[in-house]
């Protein structure tokens, strides 16, 4: 899901100098001597950017600036394309909508907040867009929201607005509350198991393909009374009709496989396996259906499931042509996607602007 935008960040310099994260639009930024590292073209040396009314206007060598430009030496460092976390819980002022299994109807559009310091700290890593993920007590979550970082920014700034729209799945230990106890007196939510799990989400999707015909039928004129809007089925019908992304948190293998062939039973793609720390295990399963996988690097051995991982994950998927991102699901971990995507180098050999694309 990592698509390389085309704004550069300087990685090293940001301490140095902080107005590159506040200046206004209209400066004039000119990075000379650089080593830029495309992610899409190799690497250049020496090359200098030229940076207008926020944008890069140009890239090449002994490019001229205004004369109250400003100008920055980068010799002997490296600029890389803005990091994109594709699953991050920054800036939300609520993660978990607890109280039912299917909360398709919530949105994290509704609680982003814009002073959360960690907008500050991703910037100053290097990182300048995220997938906001809701969170993953349910089996199915609520609707994503696609940001590009730009802090003291009022919030309406934030949202990419034509990114592709996206809800969150769960699976296993979260979603079944395997770690969480109820409250003295009430009854335990369902589903308890990982069986309850698929169910739920099978049952959605057959109630969310009913919903979808009375619609059909509606404006078919094979009926005459227009049906009650439901707001969640709505986000899982526009999930039928390709139109919403899939984005399943998971560990173990089978039960991300098991999500792949509800898919195929109800005729939609699942846009990316989201931690995936087993996906080596079904990688051509995967590869098969397009789907994409957002993983830890080396986080793992947390809780009972997220075991059986192996720091090759990510080099084996991309050897299985499966389209691999580096995420943080981190506030802390944000500051760090470089490394992490500079870990795949070491483990399984992946070659430098692969592993920059990650």
């Amino acid at each position: 899901m990592k698509k390389i935008y085309t704004f550069l960040f300087v990685m090293l310099l940001v301490a140095a100098s902080p107005n590159i994260l506040l200046a206004q639009a209209k400066t004039e930024i000119l990075i000379r001597n650089a080593t830029v590292l495309t992610a899409a073209k190799g690497r250049f040396e020496n090359t200098d950017i030229l940076i207008q009314n926020g944008k890069i206007a140009r890239i090449g060598k002994n490019l001229k600036a205004s004369s109250n430009a400003q100008t920055i030496d980068a010799s002997g460092k490296f600029v890389t394309p803005g990091i994109i976390d594709c699953h991050s819980h920054a800036m939300l002022d609520a993660i978990n909508e607890f109280s039912f299994s299917v909360t398709s109807m919530v949105r994290t559009d509704d609680v982003l907040d814009p002073t959360d310091i960690s907008i500050y700290r991703a910037l100053a890593s290097g990182v300048t867009a995220a997938n906001l993920l809701h969170g993953s007590a349910n089996s199915i979550g609520g609707q994503n929201s696609v940001v590009k970082f730009k802090y003291g920014r009022p919030v309406e700034d934030f949202l990419i607005r034509d990114a592709p729209s996206g809800i969150k799945f769960a699976l296993g230990e979260n979603v079944k509350r395997t770690n969480f106890n109820p409250t003295p007196g009430t009854t335990p939510r369902y589903p308890r198991t990982r069986m309850g799990v698929m169910e739920v989400i099978r049952d959605a999707f057959l109630r969310a393909r009913d919903y979808k015909q009375t619609w059909d039928d509606f404006r078919a004129k094979k009926t005459n009374v227009p049906p009650r809007r439901d707001l969640e089925l709505e986000p899982l019908v526009e999930v039928l009709e390709g139109k919403r992304l899939v984005h399943a948190h998971g560990y173990r293998s089978d039960e991300h496989l098991n999500l792949l062939l509800v898919a195929d039973e109800f005729g939609f793609k699942v846009a990316t396996l989201q931690h995936a720390l087993e996906a080596y295990k079904i990688a051509p399963e995967i590869s098969r259906r397009g789907t994409g996988a957002s993983i830890f690097a080396d986080s793992w051995s947390y809780k009972l499931e997220a075991y059986d991982s192996i720091p090759y994950n990510a080099a084996i998927l991309w050897k299985n042509g499966v389209l691999v991102s580096i995420n943080s699901d981190s506030d802390e971990r944000i500051r760090r996607l470089n490394l992490d995507a500079a870990k795949v180098e070491k483990y399984g050999g992946v070659p430098e602007e692969e592993a920059l694309k990650m």
